[in-house]
């Protein structure tokens, strides 16, 4: 989920207008968000329900409803809205995220090693993985 929203923020940055980043690189960013952000619902319905609960502040619902809107109704998807999250939710999704992974590492209720193999993988390059430890 973190990778993801790292790679919306570089996709999304310095756009000032919804419909500039509508029709950047003919929709590329735009779309490669979309995607990303489908994939934050995803990865957020495969949370455990213990984390779930122990971090009720965390919007899961939205999050995944806004995956299952993406995925059920894509050529329906209002851009300025897109525009509005990418620009207003996700980087208090990002700051929400590391708490969670930090606290989790810390409270040993993650496995660090399992930040070990993600930081030494290519998918996962645009994450701080200094930050989280």
């Amino acid at each position: 989920m973190l990778e993801s929203v790292e790679k919306i923020l570089l996709y999304a940055k310095g756009f000032q207008t919804a419909k500039d980043f509508l029709w950047a690189d003919d929709q590329l960013r735009f779309n490669a968000s979309l995607l990303l952000l489908s994939n934050i619902g995803e990865n957020s319905g495969k949370i455990s329900e213990i984390t779930r609960s122990t971090y009720p502040a965390f919007p899961w619902k939205q999050v995944r409803g806004l995956r299952n809107r993406i995925a059920h109704d894509y050529t329906g998807i209002d851009y300025e809205m897109v525009f509005e999250i990418v620009n207003q939710q996700i980087p208090r999704l990002k700051v929400a995220i590391e708490e969670i992974i930090k606290d989790g590492l810390a409270t040993k209720s993650f496995d660090k090693s399992d930040c070990k193999v993600a930081q030494e993988s290519v998918f996962y390059r645009h994450i701080d993985f200094e930050r989280l430890v």
